[in-house]
């Protein structure tokens, strides 16, 4: 057969992981997860047309503008540029559409209304995705939050200077835009409980997250601060003074977030200790760089031992170097300490970062009859789906501590089944119509998942110059909490995304047909542009020319049985 081309999406894929025309696709968009359109996204911001990049972000993702700043973006170590000269800053392309997009035009509109009603626990990211999708599918949806406002970990859990809060307010508005109600100030198992919020409606969906925190079983740890207890309090505004010295055990991105928020409320000396030796730190590497332009002082392959006090005042920590970590058959570490590695650090404040968990009280006696797994997570299949009929259970209660992201991703797969469950509406794929309005198009879905264009697999990769990465500007603003990261101006961000390779997807180059010997393809019109095309099928030589000529790895062979004797 004559070669065949995985091809760009040319509409906005709401739900959908394998379709037809992309039969091969990029490591980038495989390793997302919430299933961002990332290289047509990328194709868009590349011409300037933040706009409708916005448009294909959104259709599966309410919170760009979040994700754009705080992911920690599994696409871009997964990106095969990496591979020549570094990756493509897909992050801050995300948070460019989202910033330099006519806002206005971006506006999705709701299906006509099913009359059934959807409750959802939980106010996150997780939640709000579910909501907002089941809005735009015409059901009654209530949010129930047991915070005074919506928002999750993007309100409360992440600082100021990572995310300001007016672009929380932006996106969290978006979804109550779309006809979602929320009653804030609502605790589940207090205010109103489980069994009546299901007996209120046809389908609940279950988006509590982890807000329960881990401590360490130390002597004075009730003197500790837990971490997302420290950062809650300071978006809110309610803590005051942290002392000067304070020290934090716990080595991911939560323990850095308070370390930072701690030295911007006055700390002038902060101490990070964590069991991780250096270099195998679960913070990402630009928390580390943060760390040392801050001066925040890391101790490795440590574990505190105790929380020295004076009576209800801290004044120090005992802690200790560890030989070796490992966990026992119950899962539980098993340290083995330094001979003599004993050290002690006078302080104002300790702050626990050590690890969240699931708090399921709300649900009642049994679980309200949900099969939990054995670290206390609601046991939920790939489209989110509990053990009870009509309950659904996305992000972080389901999946355990995960990222913005993975929630996002959680959330609009429960929307769309629980939408099923409720009309018998099923499809391999749901996109926006010029209407933007959500529509089904089984037709474009697939049952065999695409394969992922590997960086070996780009014959054609020479073709591309060598172009690092666009530098995002760093703020040097004096007020403590302004946005660390200035984000790519719409330059930057316009030839940032021209370094993209399109792994796996047509972009219509013409390079194939240029060296094709026995002149079977074509540039042909299609839409407002050209695209290759077989014209000559009969006349294939089957030589590959075109194949190992692509520079995005986008075209694949059968090769007829003659062939192959």
């Amino acid at each position: 057969m004559p070669p065949r081309y995985s091809r760009e999406i040319t509409r906005p894929v709401v739900l959908g992981a394998s379709l037809k025309e992309q039969f091969r696709t990029s490591p980038c968009e495989a390793s997302c997860p919430a299933g961002n359109s990332i290289q047509k996204m990328q194709s868009l911001v590349e011409k300037g047309e933040f706009t409708e990049a916005l448009r294909y972000l959104r259709a599966k993702n309410p919170f760009p503008g979040i994700t754009g700043r705080v992911c920690p973006h599994f696409c871009m170590g997964a990106c095969n540029r990496n591979h020549k000269d570094g990756c493509v800053n897909t992050r801050a392309l995300e948070r460019a559409a989202a910033t330099f997009a006519e806002q206005e035009k971006v506006v999705f509109h709701r299906r006509p209304a099913t009359g059934k009603k959807v409750s959802v626990i939980g106010g996150g990211p997780a939640g709000l995705t579910s909501a907002y999708f089941l809005a735009l599918l015409g059901h009654d949806v209530t949010v129930y939050e047991a915070e005074p406002v919506l928002g999750g970990v993007p309100r409360y859990g992440v600082p100021n200077f990572r995310l300001p809060r007016d672009i929380v307010d932006r996106e969290v508005g978006l979804v109550l835009q779309a006809g979602v109600r929320a009653r804030v100030n609502t605790r589940v198992g207090r205010d109103i409980t489980f069994e009546e919020i299901r007996s209120r409606a046809d389908a609940v969906i279950v988006a509590t997250g982890v807000p329960a925190e881990n401590s360490l079983p130390v002597p004075g740890a009730d003197h500790a601060v837990k971490a997302m207890q420290f950062l809650r309090a300071a978006a809110l505004g309610h803590t005051t003074s942290v002392g000067k010295t304070v020290v934090i055990m716990g080595g991911g991105g939560v323990a850095f977030d308070c370390a930072f928020t701690a030295r911007r409320m006055g700390a002038e000396t902060v101490h990070v200790i964590c069991l991780e030796k250096a270099g195998e730190m679960r913070a990402p590497e630009e928390d580390l760089q943060l760390a040392a332009r801050e001066g925040v002082i890391i101790h490795n392959s440590c574990t505190m031992s105790a929380v020295r006090v004076d009576g209800d005042t801290v004044k120090g920590v005992d802690f200790f170097e560890v030989a070796s970590c490992s966990f026992d058959e119950k899962g539980k570490p098993v340290l083995e300490p330094v001979p003599g590695g004993e050290k002690t650090l006078d302080c104002d404040t300790v702050i626990f970062a050590v690890g969240m968990k699931t708090d399921l009280d709300f649900l009642g006696e049994n679980a309200a009859g949900l099969e939990l797994s054995p670290r206390r997570w609601i046991k939920a299949d790939a489209c989110q789906r509990t053990s009870r009929e009509g309950v659904f259970a996305a992000g972080d209660v389901s999946a355990g501590p995960a990222s913005i992201a993975r929630a996002v991703g959680d959330g609009r797969r429960a929307a769309f089944a629980a939408h099923a469950y409720l009309t018998g509406e099923t499809s391999r794929v749901f996109v926006l119509n010029d209407d933007n309005m959500i529509e089904a198009c089984d037709g474009m879905g697939s049952d065999v998942a695409p394969y992922v264009v590997q960086y070996a697999d780009i014959y054609g990769i020479d073709q591309y110059e060598e172009a690092p990465a666009e530098v995002e500007a760093i703020n040097d603003c004096p007020k403590p909490f302004a946005e660390l990261n200035e984000g790519l101006t719409a330059e930057q961000a316009m030839r940032e995304a021209a370094r993209c390779f399109h792994c796996g997807h047509c972009k219509a180059c013409g390079t194939c047909v240029d060296d094709c010997p026995g002149y079977v393809l074509e540039l042909r019109p299609w839409q407002e542009a050209e695209r290759p095309e077989v014209m000559h099928g009969d006349e294939c030589w089957h030589c590959a020319n075109c194949r190992t000529s692509c520079p995005c790895g986008a075209i694949a062979f059968t090769f007829p049985l003659r062939m192959q004797v």
